[in-house]
């Protein structure tokens, strides 16, 4: 199976530990994608009001100890109405889902993941939303 085409979107990574930012930022790179990394729930607030309608794609964890970045979401829902988003965790999908902190339908990537899983994963959502652009 191949990877699909690159993209220039946007993509705002949200993610608290340096080395996993890092490397999802490293790998979405590397697939063509301009990536905004942050590591806190602020951060996320400050770029999503300044970015909100350039940004294609969020990537957030499920929940992080400083702040739950599901819930995150619900005070910044106008700005991110049309912004897809995966929800990342080292934790498996059913945990989240027992939770109630995510819903059965929501992209999921768990973590660490593959080079080509990251990659196919975010073109697979993006293609899905109509968020991507033209090349």
């Amino acid at each position: 199976m191949s990877i699909p085409s690159r993209g220039g979107e946007t993509i705002l990574v949200v993610e608290q530990e340096p080395a996993a930012r890092a490397t999802l930022c490293r790998i979405l790179r590397a697939e063509g994608y301009q990536v905004i990394p942050v590591g806190r729930g602020l951060e996320t607030q400050w770029c999503v009001e300044r970015t909100g309608s350039w940004l294609h794609l969020l990537v957030a964890e499920v929940a992080a100890p400083e702040i739950d970045h599901y819930h995150l979401g619900i005070p910044l829902g106008s700005l991110l109405a049309s912004t897809p988003v995966i929800f990342t965790s080292r934790e498996p999908r059913e945990t989240h889902l027992l939770r109630g902190l995510l819903h059965p339908a929501t992209p999921f990537l768990r973590t660490p993941a593959s080079p080509g899983v990251v990659a196919r994963t975010v073109r697979r959502v993006l293609d899905r939303s109509g968020a991507a652009t033209t090349m």
